[in-house]
């Protein structure tokens, strides 16, 4: 469109603005991005206040685009002067927020406007444009008459001001004004800048205060707001005392460890068997967890026995666990007695937490009531049971926890499998003995048991029995628990497993090998990819990936040409581990594959080498036959090149025919 709009033009814009067709409004509005606003401003000022939210946003972007928008933020500065339409103001809020600091002068100008409401708007676009430059601004803003521009300025310099805003917010508390106050104690908190105690401390003598000061004393407060926040402990209001509760373990935290211990736990230790100990367990019902933690922790200090209960009960919680040990251990009320008590009244989950609890804080003396619950009914009680045993250490209670490798269920199996391999550190040779006579089993479930038994007390010799057992996984884990061992004849059984009749196991042996990095493992390595299961093969080629060495690249060369393009891609998986000239050489001669997954395969390994040979390939890569690797190079190109491929991506769309590579390219020009 030229940028002068004639008298029809202009009458057919207006036609379109009043059309009842969002769309035809729409492109109207569109339709005028190549006026200059000298011509365009007054259509579009009126688009920004039209009832659809496209069509404002369509009129903001058309108006931000123009080249001499910041001729015009006066008049769009004037449209926020709209009393009844809210739609009209937000979008001179939203173009001037974009135009950041062009748009500083005029706010400035307006800053003291007879409208309060427009002063309010002033405010909120300094707050969102983030300029710091505008705090001075926003410090006078503080003083304003209306309440509500002074609480805005308040909340942006919270945003902005950071410590030059400290000084005129405190200055600002002096005003009447109970909102006010509030938000700056919510600002002071945000800023997070010290400032004396008693310039907040006395507007806790107003109740609807009390709750704004201890927060802010939470960020800001120091080793003098102590005794403040102790009191509070005790305020009739739950949110004010959970507010004082954050707030004093937030400062205990900041505080050195000397002050905390002498005198913030001195005064909470004199809470001890009052009333206010029954106010705090009160506010335990919560779903704040730091509130929570901090209460835990606020008990342990106090050290009153009513709280042992509540932070028992609390340690069904895996995030307050390692608050709840100290605060207990702290109590002294917690014995086994009391434990034991608490069990017997307990239901499911009280029982499984109490000896979780056992374990976590080593009681030895627990052992008796673990031994009991080894034989309770309920397999969750079971479970934590043994694993408390393990965590104590508790060995003569291996025979026990033996027996529950024969329970029905699955996790108190696994449980005490696990609690064996930790008592083992301990008393080997009991744990030996009982991995003996599971390796002798008719069951092949036990007989695993063994290998994993055998894995943690090293035990070689059993392992390399175990290899030749009759069942299949039992084998096949005694190849991974042997590998692990490490050692010089490692490789020799490995090697002696490739051979075994099932593939698992061989897949198991190739696979291990290559974890165990030796170069004496290539050979057997090698001689496997003549084995008749591709799977097996794969899992070969990948370990002579990451041993590396000439020999191994040179059976991945070999692997690349096979006719199975699963072996293939496992060949150039393994070429991952290599970044030489030849592995580089065959990644390329891969992309002349049959197989378009060997095709993607490899220009993606050559994309992550950064291979530059592909840079005069893309456009070879973009006509290649199968659609998929087409997409695959789409991909790759923006990813890599960004805007620099665009032209060629425009280029293949002229031959591109398949609908999901026309619109994944389609995507990426709209995106650019």
């Amino acid at each position: 469109m030229n940028q002068n709009l004639s008298a029809d033009i202009a009458d057919a814009i207006v036609t379109s603005l009043s059309s009842s067709e969002e769309e035809t409004r729409r492109v109207a509005v569109v339709s005028l991005s190549s006026a200059s606003l000298e011509k365009s401003s007054e259509f579009l000022f009126h688009a920004m206040g039209d009832s659809s939210w496209r069509v404002r946003k369509e009129a903001v972007e058309v108006f931000l685009s123009s080249a001499d928008a910041e001729l015009f933020i006066e008049r769009l500065f004037n449209l926020l002067r709209s009393q009844d339409n809210a739609g009209l103001r937000n979008s001179a809020a939203e173009a001037l927020i974009r135009l950041g600091k062009s748009s500083l002068p005029v706010l400035e100008l307006h800053a003291r406007d007879r409208d309060s409401d427009v002063r309010k708007f002033v405010v909120d676009i300094l707050g969102a444009i983030g300029d710091r430059t505008a705090v001075k601004l926003l410090v006078h803003s503080l003083n304003d008459s209306d309440p509500n521009v002074a609480m805005a300025a308040a909340e942006t310099l919270g945003t902005i001001g950071g410590a030059e805003a400290l000084q005129p917010l405190l200055a600002a508390l002096s005003r009447q004004d109970i909102t006010l106050r509030y938000t700056i104690l919510e600002t002071l908190a945000k800023i997070g800048e010290p400032f004396p105690l008693e310039t907040v401390s006395p507007f806790l003598a107003e109740g609807l205060l009390k709750k704004a000061v201890y927060d802010c004393l939470c960020s800001v407060g120091r080793a003098d707001a102590a005794p403040l926040l102790v009191q509070g402990l005790a305020e009739a209001g739950k949110s004010v005392r959970e507010a004082a509760v954050k707030a004093l373990m937030a400062i205990r935290d900041r505080v050195p460890d000397e002050w905390a211990e002498n005198a913030c736990d001195t005064l909470l230790q004199g809470l001890a068997d009052t009333p206010v100990v029954e106010g705090l367990l009160v506010l335990l019902d919560t779903s704040d967890i730091v509130l929570h933690r901090a209460l835990i922790r606020i008990f342990g200090l106090i050290r009153d026995p009513r709280t042992a209960r509540a932070i028992l009960r609390s340690c069904r919680s895996e995030q307050l666990l390692p608050d709840c040990l100290p605060a207990l251990r702290a109590q002294g009320a917690v014995s086994i007695g009391f434990l034991e008590d608490e069990f017997s009244g307990g239901d499911e989950e009280e029982r499984a937490n109490i000896l979780r609890l056992s374990g976590e804080m080593g009681l030895r003396e627990a052992a008796p009531l673990l031994r009991r619950a080894l034989d309770e009914p309920s397999p969750q009680v079971r479970e934590v049971s043994v694993r408390s045993v393990g965590m104590i250490g508790l060995i003569e209670m291996i025979p026990e926890v033996a027996e529950l490798l024969g329970d029905f269920d699955q996790d108190v199996r696994i449980a005490a499998l696990e609690t064996l391999a930790l008592l083992a550190d301990l008393d080997p040779s009991s744990v030996g003995k009982i991995a003996a006579v599971l390796a002798v089993s008719d069951e092949p479930d036990k007989r695993r048991d063994a290998v994993f038994l055998c894995g943690v007390l090293r035990d070689r010799e059993r392992l390399s029995l175990l290899m030749k057992d009759a069942d299949d996984l039992v084998r096949r884990t005694a190849v991974q628990g042997l590998a692990r061992l490490g050692g010089d004849d490692v490789v020799h059984h490995l090697t002696m497993a490739l051979t075994d009749e099932n593939s698992g196991v061989r897949i198991a042996a190739a696979s291990t090998l290559g974890e165990t990095g030796k170069q004496n493992a290539v050979e057997p390595l090698v001689l496997v990819m003549a084995d008749p299961d591709p799977w097996v093969r794969c899992a070969a080629l990948r370990s002579l990936g990451r041993i590396g060495g000439d020999i191994a690249l040179a059976a991945i060369e070999s692997a690349l040409d096979e006719t199975d393009g699963l072996v293939s891609l496992a060949a150039l998986d393994a070429l991952r581990h290599f970044d030489t000239d030849r592995s580089r050489q065959l990644a390329r001669r891969a992309t002349a594959s049959c197989n378009s997954d060997v095709v993607k395969s490899a220009i993606e390994l050559l994309a992550e080498l950064e291979d530059p040979w592909l840079d005069d390939q893309w456009e070879k890569f973009l006509h290649h036959p199968h659609w998929d690797v087409r997409i695959t190079v789409v991909r790759y190109l923006a990813e890599k090149q960004g805007q620099e491929a665009l032209p060629l991506l425009r280029r293949s769309l002229e031959t591109e025919t398949d609908d999901l590579v026309r619109g994944r390219i389609f995507e990426i020009l709209e995106r650019y």
